[in-house]
């Protein structure tokens, strides 16, 4: 009797399990039963390692695209047919100021000093480049160098639509359609700039291709994380980090090897032709497929996946997902559609009270980030190599990430990462050595391309399934304004500058101390779960049973 009364215990404990754990609990087991990292696992971090490898290519094409090149005015009295840069009878009769030469005596001025005003000046009417290998010199912007940084100002300006309209697909209709949608526009839009005709469409063209085209990489990142095991879900994370940085560095040899932008931007934007197949090579995210209510299609995904990891999965615990679909009433638009995912989040304090944090913490990143990296182009050498050498900080960041994240956390890696980059721009300032002061300015972009490549893997941890993509966009879309304000940093002189991103990191670093920790903390699945969210700490050791008593034999035993 003792026996039934626990198997009817253990029977009705079973029942009450699906409602106790609640849906994230039964697909966290079922994710559980693939392991932590087999070939499915594999094959979808190879696939969408590819897609960073791009990514680097559209977002920064503009740095050598809208290149500034070497000019002079044009000087009609003394031009050969057709006229040459390196003219030594023109450069002779040009003063030092670029835009500016010197005014001829008579209409009819030979090319001689003597026909030459000694300092009265005019503008130029005319330019002769030294070559025609981007659209500085193409749509001769000579002396407008505003319209050059206008290129990289547009696209900016087009990342914070690029970003709510990759939140509310991906988050509405799927990772997989997002990924494929947009990654299709990249390539087309991309293409088709490549022939832009005169500067204003160039910058149409940029403006749109940025807004269309830049969430591809966006959607791939959050279905990474989503397929990841919570263990080595900074290592994918990571890895993806390492392709964008690998695709900087050969990004560099192609611009050497094809200088001429129409060519260039043909080469990186015909690859992304490829990339809309996805759709029959990839699954879904099952986080995804849970959360819009589709239980059966995420257990499917599952069932693929332990086929192609050759694991035996539970069959009961299956059933019980599968049922979940029919058990439960879908709620309006799925299981949250993007409306109430977001009202959710709105309506609850602590995820409220993160996302300000959040943000704070991406707007300070972007801006030290972009601030330093524009700032190094007063670093001397080939323009390709100091690329090279600034991508190259990605791949070394990206390595410490996956070393570290796992290991010491992801609040306590930020909030270092975001210290030692604070000292490390403010420190230079303080410090004549030349050397040490151009060591520590690559510690510092060090410090920061950790602390930015780390918010991504920890701000998409942070919040529920059904709102992480749109979470992760929104905290983005608010690191934006950094980028925005980057560009303006030039203007200051250097103290100011140490002020600002001293500020900036300190405050970031404190702002982190105000978050939980996610270390091998499962996805959260619904906002309750988001707000008891914490690192899954190891379970403690079973304490030692005691010694057996000794036995001792006497005459009554």
């Amino acid at each position: 009797m003792v026996q039934a009364a626990r198997t009817r215990r253990a029977s009705a404990a079973r029942a009450k399990q699906p409602d106790a754990e609640g849906a994230g609990d039964v697909l966290e087991a079922a994710l559980a039963q693939l392991g932590p990292f087999g070939f499915y696992q594999g094959y979808v971090l190879v696939l969408l390692c590819i897609p960073n490898l791009l990514a680097c290519m559209y977002s920064l094409n503009y740095v050598f695209v809208a290149d500034a090149v070497p000019f002079r005015c044009m000087v009609p009295e003394c031009e050969q047919t057709p006229p040459h840069y390196e003219d030594e009878a023109a450069l002779a009769l040009l003063p030092a100021a670029a835009c500016q030469r010197y005014a001829p005596l008579a209409p009819d001025a030979v090319c001689h000093r003597d026909a030459f005003h000694l300092n009265h000046t005019i503008a130029c009417d005319a330019f002769i480049y030294q070559n025609h290998d981007t659209i500085f010199a193409e749509f001769d912007l000579g002396c407008r160098e505003w319209m050059r940084t206008l290129v990289g100002t547009v696209r900016n300006t087009a990342l914070p639509v690029a970003l709510l309209l990759t939140g509310y697909v991906s988050d509405t209709f799927g990772r997989r359609t997002a990924f494929c949608l947009f990654s299709a526009c990249a390539a087309v839009l991309g293409i088709v700039k490549a022939f832009s005709i005169n500067y204003q469409m160039y910058l149409s063209m940029e403006f749109l291709e940025a807004a269309l085209g830049y969430g591809f990489n966006s959607a791939a990142y959050v279905m990474m994380v989503e397929f990841a095991h919570p263990s080595l879900r900074a290592v994918f994370a990571c890895t993806t980090g390492i392709a964008y940085g690998v695709g900087g560095m050969v990004f560099a040899w192609l611009a050497w090897s094809v200088p001429y932008w129409r060519h260039l931007l043909l080469l990186i934007h015909a690859l992304a032709l490829l990339l809309p197949l996805y759709w029959l090579l990839l699954d879904e995210s099952p986080r995804w497929l849970h959360a819009r209510a589709n239980a059966p299609a995420a257990a499917a995904v599952i069932r693929k996946a332990a086929r192609w990891n050759k694991v035996i999965v539970d069959e009961d615990l299956m059933q019980r997902l599968s049922a979940e679909c029919a058990a439960a009433e879908k709620p309006r638009g799925g299981a949250c559609g993007a409306g109430s995912a977001w009202r959710e989040v709105l309506r609850s304090r602590v995820l409220l009270m993160r996302l300000a944090v959040c943000g704070w913490c991406w707007a300070s990143t972007t801006f030290v980030y972009y601030g330093l990296t524009i700032n190094s182009v007063a670093l001397s050498g080939n323009k390709y190599t100091n690329f090279a050498l600034n991508m190259a900080m990605e791949v070394a960041a990206s390595l410490l990430i996956m070393m570290a994240l796992e290991r010491i956390g992801r609040k306590l890696c930020i909030f270092l990462a975001f210290l030692l980059c604070g000292i490390a721009c403010v420190s230079p300032f303080f410090i004549q050595h030349g050397g040490t002061s151009l060591g520590l300015f690559f510690v510092g972009k060090l410090a920061i391309t950790f602390a930015f490549n780390s918010l991504y893997v920890y701000t998409a941890e942070l919040y529920p399934t059904h709102a992480r993509s749109s979470a992760l966009a929104a905290c983005s879309l608010v690191g934006r304004l950094g980028s925005v304000l980057a560009p303006q940093t030039p203007l200051l002189n250097m103290y100011v500058q140490a002020l600002l991103y001293g500020v900036c990191s300190g405050s970031a670093a404190l702002a982190v101390l105000c978050m939980p920790e996610t270390r091998n903390a499962r996805l959260p699945q619904g906002v309750a779960d988001a707000e008891r969210l914490r690192s899954a700490h190891p379970a403690p050791a079973a304490p030692a049973p005691p010694p057996p008593r000794p036995r001792h034999l006497s005459a009554d035993t």
